[in-house]
């Protein structure tokens, strides 16, 4: 019997946001008789346990723990002794490639993966200048990632990113991201109501809502924006904010300082996004940033129609008019006047849910999604197709 291609897996799980949902989706699909992922995750010590970690292990995969750092401030040799560590877990384990996701596990990995004569391959999920060291940070991933054999860019925008830093066309290939479908989309569409209701959410109510990150660069006090203006004009709306992060504080200050009051919930992280993507009427995308955005795909996949901004990706998933709403980012007046074009038309509404329901069955499938994932595998193998 043949070996197993054995694929050293690294990535920096510090929340369950898009690139760890598009991790798992990974780890969860991959065929496991053929491939054998070892995930070498880069973990910070001082946090809970991790989620991301948490999951994996119910899947049966043993786990390879790096601490990330050694304090949340002032490790100045976190980066060399991460070296140290990943150099341990790469050297002698037989492994064919390794293939990391994010900066850090790129900046860590790439390099250790080339001076052992080791095949790499990186997904890169897009990039965050928010602050000096993310920028910083982002300028060192893209030098790494000349070294890198095989870079899989999950948008055209990223791509064109990372050409322009220099990268070979030759080594970059555009994979964007799949989603998995909600396992009872019929079921947990009958319990909308009551779920709804248990938080105080009438069947009058207009419900929109954002899932993800809670960060400057996802344009959220935009979506606040909106909402105020809305409920001005009389709209019965609800907003759903779902999942945490730096600028959750923040929002809820704000929200207080807009009017909304209990017009907004902040339920923070939920395992269950679909769950609660199914609670809403719209799903809003109002990003400043972004590649393929795995939050819209799923409110695709759950039927929900979707309103968001026209950056990174989005335009490449989103058709105007028929398969959601796209908007500029930043303008607050623009999503506002979307929602109220929804809310008055429900035919709309079913249209384009039905069309984006089609689409992420088409072009978003999960199978496809694999299959040119094991296919990169087994090229940087060198095994036969």
């Amino acid at each position: 019997m043949e070996r197993k291609i054995r694929v050293a897996f690294m990535l920096t799980p510090v929340a369950f946001g898009g690139a760890e949902r598009v991790c798992m989706t990974l780890l969860k699909n991959i065929n496991r008789e053929r491939f054998d992922l070892v995930p070498i995750l880069l973990t910070r010590p001082w946090e809970h346990e991790n989620m991301f970690v948490r999951e994996l292990r119910k899947e049966g995969y043993d786990c390879r723990e790096v601490p990330e750092a050694l304090r949340e401030t002032g490790d100045y040799l976190r980066v060399a002794r991460c070296y140290k560590l990943v150099w341990r877990q790469l050297k002698n384990r037989d492994f064919d490639l390794l293939h990391t996701n994010g900066y850090f596990a790129d900046i860590v990995g790439i390099p250790v993966a080339r001076i052992n004569g080791l095949p790499s391959m990186s997904t890169c999920h897009g990039y965050i200048s928010t602050t000096r060291n993310l920028r910083l940070y982002n300028a060192m991933d893209r030098l790494v990632l000349k070294f890198a054999t095989r870079v899989l860019a999950v948008s055209e925008g990223i791509k064109q990113t990372l050409l322009d830093s220099g990268l070979s066309p030759s080594r970059v290939r555009v994979l964007v991201n799949a989603v998995d479908f909600p396992k009872s989309t019929g079921s947990a569409h009958t319990g909308r109501d009551a779920k709804r209701g248990s938080h105080g959410i009438s069947r009058d109510d207009f419900v929109v809502g954002y899932a993800g990150r809670l960060s400057i660069e996802k344009g959220l006090i935009h979506l606040l924006a909106a909402s105020a203006q809305l409920l001005r004009g009389g709209i019965p709306l609800r907003v759903l904010i779902i999942g945490d992060g730096p600028q959750r504080k923040e929002l809820e200050k704000l929200s207080l300082e807009l009017g909304l009051g209990d017009r907004v919930l902040f339920p923070g992280f939920q395992e269950d996004i679909a769950e609660w993507i199914l609670c809403m009427d719209v799903f809003i995308l109002p990003s400043l940033t972004e590649g393929t955005p795995m939050a819209l795909l799923e409110a695709m996949a759950c039927g929900v129609p979707a309103i968001a901004s026209a950056v990174g990706g989005v335009p490449q998933v989103i058709e105007h008019g028929e398969t959601g709403i796209l908007v500029s980012p930043g303008r607050a007046e623009e999503i506002g006047n979307a929602v109220l074009a929804l809310f008055a038309d429900p035919a709309a509404r079913q249209k384009l849910a039905k069309n984006a329901l089609a689409l992420a069955k088409t072009r978003y499938s999960v199978g496809q999604w694999i299959d040119r994932i094991e296919m990169e595998y087994l090229t940087l193998a060198k095994r036969e197709l």
